[in-house]
């Protein structure tokens, strides 16, 4: 095996990173700048919808399993648990801290994962073998650090007026309780998005046409955040997109 199969699995790794911060910080702005979270869900999930479709009708049309009512199910509860509630729980957390402190709580995704299949026994840990240790260690590392972080604001590396500023800096009740709000926000987000990567895989084991799954997903998501944005947003204005960076945000997350 050359180097570049040996690299190819780094660089993916890199460029998911890269994304997702890009994404992190768009949010970020785009929710400052007065977007609805549950209002970019339904937009961005339908984008991704619109993308997918076509791909997955010509590439799995030969290979896609029948539509039943058990697939259905499962597709729906996926796309309202992980597609739409975790999505609001980080874009709700996302809002009340940094772009920073929310792409750093997403790697406690594969921790809660981890402690979530052990009593379900999808998982086994031998704390007499090294694999075993390094799993516990790792999991008490990421812990450790998401605390950190929630608990030590520090000092302000530049000097802006922004919002987050006066988040970190302001010693006001409300203000704190609003940043212990968001890391918060962002745990439960961790655990359910845990719950809904189990739930995935034995959705992709009923139905191993992923390309077709992730694009039912997405429009099922499209349609529960959209009838919840009309169920509690009575006003048109929120579905405006204001600026390119909004528009932005919703076509590249």
């Amino acid at each position: 095996m050359g180097w570049m199969e040996l690299l190819k699995p780094v660089a993916a790794m890199l460029a998911f990173d890269t994304l997702f911060a890009v994404m992190t910080v768009l949010v970020k702005k785009a929710l400052d700048g007065g977007l609805n979270p549950i209002v970019l869900i339904a937009l961005r999930q339908l984008v991704g919808a619109t993308f997918l479709a076509p791909i997955a009708y010509f590439k799995e049309r030969n290979a896609r399993p029948r539509f039943t009512k058990e697939i259905f199910a499962y597709l729906f509860m996926s796309a309202l648990l992980g597609a739409l509630f975790a999505q609001y729980l980080f874009f709700l957390g996302l809002s009340y801290t940094t772009a920073t402190l929310a792409a750093t709580f997403s790697n406690m995704i594969p921790v809660f994962t981890f402690l979530i299949t052990i009593p379900f026994r999808l998982e086994t840990v031998d704390v007499r073998s090294k694999a075993g240790l390094a799993k516990i260690a790792g999991t008490l590392a990421s812990v450790g650090g998401a605390t950190l972080l929630s608990l030590y604001k520090g000092a302000a590396l530049t000097r802006t007026t922004s919002s987050v500023e006066e988040h970190i800096n302001s010693s006001s009740t409300s203000s704190k309780g609003r940043w212990m709000l968001g890391p918060a926000l962002l745990l439960v987000n961790c655990i359910t998005f845990s719950f809904w990567m189990l739930l995935q895989g034995k959705l992709t084991k009923k139905y191993p046409a992923v390309i077709s799954s992730t694009a039912f997903m997405a429009l099922f998501t499209s349609l529960q955040a959209g009838a919840l944005a009309l169920t509690t947003q009575r006003h048109i204005s929120v579905w405006m997109l204001r600026g390119s960076t909004q528009i932005a945000t919703v076509l590249f997350a």
